[in-house]
């Protein structure tokens, strides 16, 4: 039994993602780890936990989990706070985390050309990494 990491990701797509990787925790009997960074656009804290849990229940309930939700832009390092970009956090818990995950589980968004040259992906960050296995779940945005 291991632990699947979940990059709990923006509307509308990131239930099917965690769906996804819930159902493989059954299958594999692992347990997971969802990990959130709220944005200013998102729900409360509270709203987007509940939100997970819903899914949870609903798709596989007997599957352990733990959810981590913070807020971007700003991680405490031994007592200062610094701004880093929502590529940086995740790339951070998955580097200094003192689990062992068996995966990460995120979706993998299709951007055109322009889209693909201003804005960073958050699964080439993590890939550029090898820290970990990435099961990337396709969605598409049209």
């Amino acid at each position: 039994m291991g632990t699947i990491l979940v990059a709990y990701g923006k509307d509308p797509h990131r239930n099917t993602v965690l769906e996804f990787a819930v159902e493989r925790a059954a299958a594999a009997n692992d347990d997971l780890f969802v990990y959130h960074i709220n944005e200013p656009e998102d729900n409360s804290p509270d709203q987007v936990r509940g939100e997970i849990e819903q899914v949870l229940q609903q798709t596989a309930p007997t599957v352990e989990f733990e959810i981590a939700i913070e807020e971007l832009g700003t991680v405490q390092e031994k007592f200062e706070h610094s701004k880093v970009s929502k590529q940086k956090q995740l790339v951070d818990i998955i580097e200094s985390s003192d689990r062992d995950y068996e995966y990460l589980v995120m979706g993998n968004i299709e951007r055109g050309p322009i889209e693909e040259f201003f804005l960073s992906s958050m699964s080439e960050a993590v890939l550029d990494t090898y820290a970990i296995p990435v099961m990337l779940v396709p969605i598409s945005t049209t």
